[in-house]
């Protein structure tokens, strides 16, 4: 086990990371616009990236357990940066400022992927309320016209 597979490993889920940030982006886009079809096919687009980063984040843990032992790392969890700080002089620095590079750009995307996922559920809560709202108007218009009739 090599460090190169690391770092394939870890440039495979920053591209998964990224097609999950567009779909979820078009996602927002069609909650807007109340495509039900549209919105099918995309949640089912974010379930196989889902399944994809899982199965790629269980790759990077297999890899990262066979370099903690290669390199006789202590560890807790299989964490980059304590192999990282295990790595150093061990392995020459440009491949340590390219896992942190990579790590860096993983945690941006993570970080806008959650920003999104934040903005999608109150974009979904919103459309609940009105819902709700409008289903209490109706409800309570038997009791009172909607529309006053005298003016």
């Amino acid at each position: 086990m090599n460090l190169q597979e690391l770092i394939t490993v870890l440039k495979k889920q920053e591209n998964n990371l990224n097609d999950l940030h567009k779909v979820m982006l078009d996602k927002q886009n069609i909650l807007i616009n109340g495509d039900d079809e549209l919105l099918n096919t995309s949640l089912i687009k974010e379930e196989k990236l889902l399944l994809k980063i899982q199965l790629t984040e269980e790759n990077r843990l297999e890899i990262m357990q066979k370099l903690f032992e290669k390199y006789e790392i202590d560890h807790e969890r299989y964490k980059l940066e304590i192999l990282i700080e295990g790595l150093k002089d061990k392995v020459n620095d440009k491949i340590i400022k390219g896992i942190l590079l990579i790590e860096k750009r993983i945690k941006n995307i993570i970080s806008e992927v959650t920003k999104v996922n934040s903005q999608n559920m109150l974009v979904i809560q919103q459309s609940r309320n009105l819902i709700n709202e409008t289903i209490r108007a109706l409800i309570n218009s038997s009791n009172r016209s909607i529309v006053d009739r005298k003016g």
